[in-house]
């Protein structure tokens, strides 16, 4: 129930989860007047994500499915390591023998494809890493194959981790969101967009891709960034605001790291360096202008989005990991 005392239904495909049991007269007539349905109580699982739910907290993983493909691939002994990928490592392109476009269904791609999936659905600490091998699919080379059983290593160590979500006091920032970029890529020259969104001391949204266009700069990449992780801000202040958890003149303070994009998103004036950029980027500004964003710098070394964006050192990568809200459990 929420402050506005309406009720908030979550359906999925043949089942339904209840808010709560002494809700039922609420949530359920409606429903069962029209259909047969079965209360199966608390949830534990939905579509493969394991649930822990107490009174103050909720908590997400994907052990059950992490230890399934640990078994297949014959590594649920192996040795576990401090980071998904090796930072001194680094990954080349090998060259594809002339007139082969590749085999996209080879066995590389079909793990990549398992490991994508838990990237996206609990936790983010192998994003990078998935997305980065992700461009190797058609002709993977040994190296690559090694760095992909490197990640299985991870989390093999880490697969007792889950994100938590904490019931906290009402704040006025509901929810934070911070957003990186990593500038020029060695093999294509693209820059990566990454952004993450916290809530609850843990993460609730989270995306790593390559821009669509070539950043002349690094602060041309922050800014990019920025903006798109405005998009996904819009979108959950729609959301929370429809639960009636956010009032809409509370700003979402976006952070970033590059004083430069910073002050162009900050200051709607033309700018002789800035002109080449595109207009769809600079949709940010008129955000910050009419108090929907708030734009704020954080140090690299607080900047939690860095861990999509490139592989770091075991020490920083345990701190982004653990202010993402993942621990084991």
């Amino acid at each position: 129930m929420g402050p506005s005392n309406h009720i908030v239904r979550i359906l999925w495909c043949r089942k339904r989860a209840r808010a709560r049991p002494s809700h039922r007269s609420l949530l359920g007539y409606d429903v069962e007047s029209e259909w047969e349905i079965t209360d199966l109580g608390t949830p534990t699982k939905i579509v493969g994500i394991e649930l822990t739910i107490s009174a103050d907290a909720i908590s997400i993983s994907s052990s059950s499915y992490i230890n399934s493909i640990l078994a297949k691939e014959g590594l649920e002994q192996c040795n576990a390591v401090s980071t998904p990928l090796d930072p001194h490592v680094i990954l080349v392109l090998k060259p594809e023998p002339e007139g082969n476009i590749g085999d996209r269904s080879n066995a590389y791609a079909r793990l990549l494809g398992e490991l994508q999936y838990i990237a996206n659905a609990t936790p983010p600490y192998i994003a990078y890493a998935v997305n980065r091998l992700a461009s190797y699919t058609a002709n993977p080379s040994l190296q690559h194959t090694t760095a992909l059983k490197r990640v299985l290593r991870y989390l093999n160590g880490t697969k007792s981790h889950c994100i938590t979500y904490k019931a906290l006091p009402d704040k006025v920032d509901f929810f934070t969101g911070y957003a990186d970029a990593a500038y020029a890529n060695a093999d294509e020259g693209w820059s990566t967009t990454g952004y993450v969104f916290l809530a609850g001391d843990g993460a609730i949204t989270w995306s790593l891709k390559k821009q669509i266009s070539t950043a002349l700069s690094s602060t041309q990449a922050e800014y990019v960034a920025l903006s798109e992780a405005s998009h996904e801000a819009c979108w959950l202040r729609n959301l929370y605001t429809e639960l009636g958890l956010l009032k809409e003149d509370m700003p979402t303070t976006i952070k970033g790291d590059n004083d430069g994009s910073i002050a162009l998103a900050r200051n709607p004036q033309f700018h002789k360096r800035t002109k080449h950029i595109e207009v769809r980027w600079h949709w940010i500004r008129e955000l910050v202008q009419e108090g929907t964003i708030n734009v704020e710098s954080c140090r690299d070394p607080d900047q939690t989005a860095d861990i999509l964006t490139k592989a770091l050192h075991g020490t920083k990568h345990a701190k982004h990991v653990q202010e993402m809200g993942l621990a084991p459990a």
